[in-house]
């Protein structure tokens, strides 16, 4: 198998610490829109979101990050960007809301 084929290694913050990033740019009744928005494939500018199951994913088109939330387990995994920081979740997050906000 090609190697560009190959599952990509999982990389995760602690739940309490995504959550607490996660609380810093988003208001409770936000994280609900999202969850909801993420049950019906959301386009936004920059950002796509949908669901697979319990596993929430918020994808940046631009640079090919991926969130993947796996809300069963309380963990979020950063599935490509192997130096991913908390502050770079932040940051991601923060462009998100920006672009929600457009939407509306």
């Amino acid at each position: 198998m090609s190697k560009y084929l190959e599952t990509l290694p999982q990389y995760h913050f602690d739940r309490d610490d995504f959550c607490k990033v996660f609380g810093e740019v988003f208001t409770d009744d936000e994280i609900i829109d999202i969850d909801v928005m993420c049950g019906y494939p959301q386009n936004t500018e920059n950002f796509l979101l949908y669901r697979w199951e319990d596993e929430f994913y918020i994808i940046h088109r631009d640079s090919g990050t991926i969130i993947n939330w796996y809300k069963h387990l309380g963990r979020t995994n950063t599935c490509n960007k192997e130096a991913f920081t908390l502050a770079d979740l932040k940051e991601l997050l923060l462009l998100l809301k920006e672009d929600l906000k457009e939407e509306s």
